[in-house]
């Protein structure tokens, strides 16, 4: 008989998994319950994060950079057009296509959102020291650069880990 059946996932001495996911579910509902407030969605803050380090691309690279189809990034870049916080230019490198731009309003969110993220990170890290919030950051990432996940992922979204045929996910069709 296997001893381990009977055992509750998370419970082993390095069953760090099926924790990273308890927390993960359970911060990210945190964080969009923080959002309501300012009237917005997680994928609207993460959207304009990535925009704010962009600025001035054209709706698609944005997109490509943040691993959503064009599609997506219509509908969401409508929905945050409507907020107020985004607008789109003209692209002067390209007259066929539209340059994104936060709005005053967009980053007078923008800041709301790092304050009540900063406000997030302190209350969960409060038990560890600087030193093992530093050790934490550094193996978070290791974690999520070998599945794939960049700082420019949304949440949420498919990683670019590459696929068995050393293809990405979300890569068109090969010619």
């Amino acid at each position: 008989m296997d001893e381990n059946l009977g055992q509750l996932p998370g419970t082993g001495e390095a069953d760090f998994a099926y924790l990273l996911v308890q927390l993960g579910a359970h911060l990210a509902q945190e964080f969009a319950e923080r959002l309501v407030p300012l009237g917005l969605e997680p994928r609207h803050a993460g959207t304009l994060f990535r925009l704010a380090a962009s600025e001035g691309l054209s709706q698609q690279a944005i997109g490509d950079l943040i691993g959503l189809n064009p599609t997506r990034m219509v509908f969401l870049v409508d929905e945050l057009e409507q907020l107020g916080l985004v607008e789109r230019r003209k692209n002067p490198a390209d007259r066929r296509s539209y340059a994104l731009y936060l709005t005053g309003e967009g980053r007078d969110k923008l800041r709301e959102m790092r304050e009540s993220t900063i406000k997030h990170q302190d209350e969960l890290g409060a038990s560890l020291t600087a030193a093992e919030r530093v050790q934490l950051t550094s193996l978070l990432r290791r974690l999520a650069a070998e599945q794939g996940i960049t700082q420019h992922s949304l949440p949420g979204m498919p990683s670019r880990k590459p696929s068995a045929s050393g293809r990405h996910p979300n890569s068109g069709p090969t010619a």
